[in-house]
């Protein structure tokens, strides 16, 4: 089955997609493509587009005017799909496999003047974001000249809670792996007994494991080059 792509554009959790389009600015936050079309821009856009947090003013190393720049504020979400036809009273045997896509943002979305704010409280609750995540956000923000923690965002999203459906409703030998690959990089996900296993890897097991949620992992990835 060949599934069909959907993307869509959100900034602050609104649909702006048919915006970028009318712009023709690139879904895809991320690489030079999506910065040269926000430069040639309106004023008058790029004024509604910042007052909106659909980007954010980064101004040049020496902090001039004439080195200010635009960095796309915005997430993309994608979204595989497709169409299946099932023979009418006969059984079907159903396997599946797949390797989750990576969401991202090309900045920090929940923390920006300082504080957290924006989608802080949805992000708190889907990742489970602790205190030593929180406060390694605010040092980053801190040792910044623009006071803005220097990450773009990488988000994972496993379906795992139809596990329950299965013969038993629970998974009899459950083994997470998580491997966040930079060891400078910051991650948060929901999970207990978590242990570290390695300078970037983290691992949970658990017997007759239930899954009352889906496994939903943040990556923040260093934008300095480290």
């Amino acid at each position: 089955v060949k599934p069909q792509l959907e993307q869509k554009v959100f900034a602050l959790g609104i649909d702006i997609s048919a915006e970028l389009k009318a712009q023709n600015v690139p879904f895809y936050p991320f690489g030079d493509a999506a910065k040269a079309a926000l430069a040639k821009l309106p004023q008058a856009v790029v004024d509604d587009w910042v007052n909106r947090g659909i980007i954010i003013e980064d101004t040049g190393s020496d902090g001039t005017e004439t080195t200010k720049v635009y960095t796309p504020f915005w997430q993309l979400r994608s979204t595989y799909w497709w169409r299946s036809t099932f023979p009418a009273n006969k059984d079907v045997h159903v396997s599946h496999h797949y390797r989750p896509s990576v969401g991202g943002t090309s900045s920090v979305s929940f923390f920006y003047d300082g504080k957290f704010q924006g989608q802080y409280a949805a992000y708190k609750a889907r990742y489970c974001m602790d205190g030593t995540f929180e406060n390694a956000v605010r040092k980053a923000a801190k040792d910044d000249p623009d006071g803005y923690p220097k990450y773009v965002e990488n988000r994972i999203a496993y379906i795992l809670t139809t596990g329950g459906n299965w013969a038993t409703g629970t998974i009899g030998k459950f083994k997470l792996t998580i491997d966040k690959g930079n060891p400078k990089a910051l991650v948060s996900f929901c999970g207990d007994n978590v242990k570290k296993t390695g300078p970037t890897t983290f691992e949970m097991t658990a017997d007759d494991f239930y899954p009352e949620r889906d496994i939903d992992i943040l990556i923040l990835e260093p934008t300095d080059g480290n």
